[in-house]
């Protein structure tokens, strides 16, 4: 099957438990935003089609069951949400590629941590991650225990996090939540042998750390403003705080800085780690 152009909401899903979290989570998100949900569900059809006597019957049976797949994860969703409009393709090719493709013209893309084909040590699947380093639109790994009335928590480095800040302030709006812009950061003086002027150094460290907080929430304060965005500092590893935190909101959103080589898993650290210990689904915004 050729893959149309979704609009809207991508989800992948593959049958697994997981996927059918994700599809439900994408699922509700479409209905918030008024867009269609469009479901990709991958399968690699490539090593059964070496013997020429097999190959196309083989093949053909695996396309069939994915169709069926497809169809009851989908009836499933139209069944719980009458009024979403959903729409699904069956795409032999690599999974990551496929969800890839199917997003980029999307406004959110939404996957699982691991699906079948995952070991359960595992905390997110290979899928997910490259899809995170890599999708044109925010995407949206669904684990942990979304939080319904918690905070949208935005990790902010720093100005160029507007972009993130943004896109957790859009959610917020949908879903009549606060946002809890976060910056960690850590202290760069340390000598312990001139306590007095090291407290003035760690005030004035203070200061231009809000100071670089407000150039950039204070923007998109003004887009938003029947949102309430609260800021807040913290002293710390940027990854360890955001998971502690994740404890009690309803989303994580967090920027993916840098393009990844297009077949590496490669994000920065803050990011990967939140990814695999987070508490509540996290979204990952390219800026």
């Amino acid at each position: 099957m050729e893959i149309r152009g979704p609009s809207g909401v991508v989800a992948g899903v593959d049958g697994s438990v997981s996927g059918n979290e994700a599809a439900e989570w994408a699922a509700r998100e479409a209905e918030r935003r008024g867009e269609s949900l469009h479901l990709v569900h991958a399968v690699n059809t490539g090593t059964v089609t070496l013997s020429p006597r097999t190959g196309t019957t083989v093949t053909d049976l695996i396309l069939r069951e994915a169709a069926e797949l497809l169809e009851s994860v989908r009836s499933g969703l139209e069944a719980a949400h009458p009024g979403l409009r959903i729409t699904g393709d069956v795409v032999p090719r690599d999974a990551a590629e496929a969800v890839l493709t199917a997003a980029e013209h999307a406004g959110v893309a939404v996957l699982g941590t691991r699906g079948h084909g995952g070991f359960a040590s595992l905390l997110l699947g290979s899928v997910s991650l490259r899809v995170a380093a890599h999708a044109a639109c925010p995407v949206v790994v669904v684990r942990g225990t979304e939080h319904p009335d918690g905070p949208v928590l935005v990790a902010v480095h720093d100005e160029r996090d507007a972009a993130a800040l943004r896109f957790g302030c859009e959610t917020a709006a949908r879903r009549g939540l606060a946002v809890r812009a976060l910056h960690t950061w850590s202290p760069v003086v340390a000598d312990v042998g001139r306590m007095a002027p090291m407290v003035d150094e760690l005030g004035e460290e203070s200061r231009l750390h809000e100071q670089l907080m407000l150039r950039t929430c204070d923007p998109v304060r003004e887009e938003f403003p029947a949102v309430d965005v609260q800021t807040q500092q913290l002293t710390g590893g940027a990854a360890a705080t955001v998971v502690e935190e994740s404890r009690t909101a309803a989303l994580v959103v967090m920027s993916r800085h840098q393009p990844a080589p297009r077949f590496g898993l490669r994000l920065a650290t803050p990011v990967h780690a939140v990814l695999h210990h987070a508490q509540c689904p996290v979204a990952v915004v390219p800026v």
